[in-house]
């Protein structure tokens, strides 16, 4: 679905999304079951892999990066992450955390990012807990957060479930951390996108924790 103008979310099991407007970037990259899903999404949106300059990953759960490897089987795309999660992504490292063994196929990582980076218009917020090198993604120009599994939207705003945290207390000051941002509209991974007033309701949500 197109959430904002040139901002689509597709519905794969974790939430991809694609922004388009002077450059092409995607975030996350679903599943490896997903990954004919976000080639349809991009073709919906009339969107070829090869006009994608980068694929930010927000961090190395299979059902953000097992995608991947097909997506940038026929995409110059170059692949951005934190610094952290780099080695994991590539499978360089095994990663350590839950939910367990990581079985997606590695892929390099181009881009080396950095709390409080600007990357293809994206402002990198190091968000860590829930994996070691999670981010969230704010694009300014939009006044949208795009927040990867720092947070979740089913049923309500709330953290992750801890028994897919890494640290469960480090992940819930990365969403106070996030509560300090001002965004209008926020995309999850899991869970529907909130229009209008996001990040007070995020604000709230720090409160709580």
């Amino acid at each position: 679905m197109e959430f904002l103008k040139g901002v689509h979310v597709f519905e794969t099991y974790a939430s991809t999304t694609l922004v388009v407007d002077d450059r092409v970037v995607l975030i996350d990259a679903g599943a490896e079951a997903d990954a004919k899903g976000v080639l349809d999404g991009l073709a919906k949106a009339k969107v070829k892999p090869k006009d994608i300059g980068t694929i930010f990953i927000t961090h190395t759960h299979p059902d953000h990066v097992g995608g991947l490897a097909t997506i940038k089987k026929d995409s110059p795309a170059k692949v951005a992450a934190h610094r952290i999660e780099a080695d994991f992504i590539a499978r360089r490292t095994t990663y350590d955390g839950p939910p367990g063994v990581q079985r997606h196929p590695g892929t390099p990582v181009d881009v080396l990012l950095e709390d409080g980076q600007v990357h293809d218009g994206l402002r990198v917020i190091f968000g860590p807990g829930h994996t070691r090198g999670s981010i969230a993604l704010l694009d300014e120009t939009r006044s949208l957060l795009i927040a990867g599994d720092t947070m979740r939207n089913e049923g309500s705003l709330g953290p992750m479930d801890d028994k897919y945290n890494v640290d469960p207390k480090q992940h819930r000051e990365s969403i106070k951390k996030i509560a300090a941002f001002h965004f209008e509209d926020l995309i999850v991974g899991h869970g529907a996108p909130i229009k209008g007033g996001a990040s007070g309701k995020v604000a709230q949500l720090a409160k709580r924790l």
